[in-house]
């Protein structure tokens, strides 16, 4: 590779045709920048220069470098410029989320993509924890996670929270009250209600997906239900799995076992009121949802209104 610097002093002695003025804008001595052009000649082999006087007369080689020399120039001028420009509407934009979230944004994230062609969105559906490697990794951007995570790592702003639901197939539930902790009840029938969901989870046995852990464990502590609180998510026997998001309802609706998902997944699901219901469990349960970066890093400015979309979208 040639030497930059020799690069420069030769491109300014050229266009200044002489040594005593291209010493003055290089802050050289003319020693100096006869020593450059001395050592550029000999990493290319060739002569470059043909001194007349205190002018110089350029070879057929010395054109071609100083071409090249040109061209370097220039390209350095354009990214020096693209780094000063900052499109809301061009340039890629890489983002990290559920397939839950996923089903919901993307439809959106395209609108945007059609009203401003120039720019390009990548949505990678993914759990939290390859969503955190992908950003420590920087092959993504933006992600959306459920847990906040390390201060230290990454940098994290609460956007909203997802209402999660017991999803079985209709009529499980039987002659269920819609309340565990119903005042109309008394305690024997609030007992046996327990009890009971208990029961008909561990008939029912989960579809499994690859967030039902992370779900079950999170509704089962903080749905004030004290069956459910007492249910090791573990024992559950498995009767099925799939990692497609669009299809994870489908055996719950044929009633071979239940899952916890999402609420607003159900408004996709054709005909979920007539095949599906939700436990009335005592507490509603809900998981926060954080923008996650590197942490002491603007975005570009394109994902300023990605991200005040998806906010508005999520807590429509």
């Amino acid at each position: 590779m040639l030497n930059p610097q020799w690069l420069d002093t030769f491109k300014v002695l050229v266009e200044t045709g002489n040594f005593t003025r291209t010493a003055e804008q290089r802050f050289m001595t003319q020693p100096g920048v006869s020593q450059h052009i001395k050592k550029l000649e000999e990493a290319c082999g060739c002569e470059l220069l043909i001194r007349l006087g205190k002018g110089v007369e350029l070879t057929e080689q010395g054109q071609r470098v100083y071409d090249y020399a040109q061209s370097l120039s220039k390209h350095e001028q354009a990214l020096i410029e693209s780094l000063k420009f900052d499109a809301p509407y061009e340039g890629q934009c890489v983002i990290g989320c559920s397939g839950a979230l996923a089903q919901r944004l993307y439809p959106v994230l395209v609108d945007l993509q059609v009203a401003h062609p120039s720019l390009s969105i990548h949505l990678e559906v993914a759990p939290n924890r390859t969503i955190l490697n992908s950003i420590h990794a920087s092959t993504l951007e933006l992600g959306i996670v459920t847990q906040q995570p390390d201060e230290e790592l990454f940098s994290s702003e609460k956007i909203g929270s997802e209402s999660l639901g017991l999803i079985l197939p209709k009529g499980a539930l039987g002659n269920l009250s819609t309340n565990s902790s119903d005042n109309s009840a008394d305690n024997n029938t609030a007992s046996s209600q327990e009890k009971n969901i208990a029961d008909i989870l561990l008939s029912l046995g989960l579809i499994n997906h690859p967030d039902a852990m992370h779900y079950l464990k999170l509704y089962f502590s903080h749905s004030g239900e004290q069956a459910l609180m007492q249910l090791d998510p573990n024992r559950l026997p498995k009767r099925g799995y799939i990692n497609q998001l669009s299809q994870i309802l489908l055996p719950v609706s044929k009633g071979l076992g239940f899952t916890v998902l999402p609420i607003k997944v159900l408004d996709s699901f054709a005909n979920a009121t007539e095949s599906l219901t939700i436990y009335p469990a005592t507490n509603d349960v809900a998981e926060p949802l954080y923008f996650v970066k590197t942490p002491h890093r603007s975005l570009p400015l394109r994902y300023q209104k990605i991200q005040s979309l998806i906010v508005e979208t999520l807590n429509v």
